[in-house]
């Protein structure tokens, strides 16, 4: 019976070994597993840290540049406007400037010296403001020959121009043409902006 006995606990024993093996095993199993989990949890927990700080950045980076473009547009247009008012306010002086030169002894010396130096100037047609009409005659006698006079209300600042028909050319001696031909200058030569180009 002892025996018995004897079988029956070397039997429980091993029953018991082997599932205590087996319950190790499983133990040690959810144990690697847990691990597996925490380091996947963690894994992912960096993986989106990283993406949000990513995002972060990129949304804060686009916001930024937006801020900076927007402050660089502002200052572009507020120093257009100013540079378009300081060309105004510069070329009115300058128009005024004309206009008190149009009134001085000077101004038709000016244009009897210019229409001498046109060559040639027989049969050519000659187109002034209509308030310089007055010196059509003094002009004719500077050209020394026949010349055709008429007045052109598009001349605003003085000066003439030759019309010669049998070339089909014209010559601007107005002064509306150096204004225009000067203010462009002023505003392609980026003065305003300190491009440093040589005063004309």
């Amino acid at each position: 019976m002892e025996n018995d006995n004897e079988k029956l606990s070397r039997f429980i024993d091993a029953v018991n070994s082997s599932t205590d093996k087996q319950v190790q095993g499983i133990l040690d199993e959810a144990k690697d597993e847990r691990k597996r989990i925490l380091a996947s949890a963690a894994e992912s927990a960096r993986e989106a840290r990283e993406r949000n700080l990513s995002d972060n950045l990129k949304m804060m980076t686009g916001k930024y540049l937006r801020q900076v473009s927007k402050a660089e547009l502002e200052m572009k247009k507020e120093a257009l406007i100013c540079r378009e008012e300081l060309t105004d306010k510069l070329f009115d002086r300058v128009s005024e400037m004309l206009r008190k030169f149009r009134e001085s002894k000077d101004y038709p010396e000016l244009l009897r010296k210019r229409i001498a130096e046109e060559e040639p100037v027989d049969g050519v047609e000659i187109s002034l403001a209509p308030e310089d009409m007055h010196l059509a005659e003094d002009l004719e006698k500077a050209a020394g020959c026949k010349i055709k006079v008429s007045a052109d209300e598009t001349i605003k600042f003085g000066g003439f121009y030759i019309l010669r028909p049998d070339k089909g050319t014209v010559t601007d001696r107005t002064f509306d043409c150096v204004m225009r031909e000067q203010k462009n200058l002023f505003a392609s030569r980026n003065i305003l902006a300190g491009g440093g180009e040589e005063q004309a």
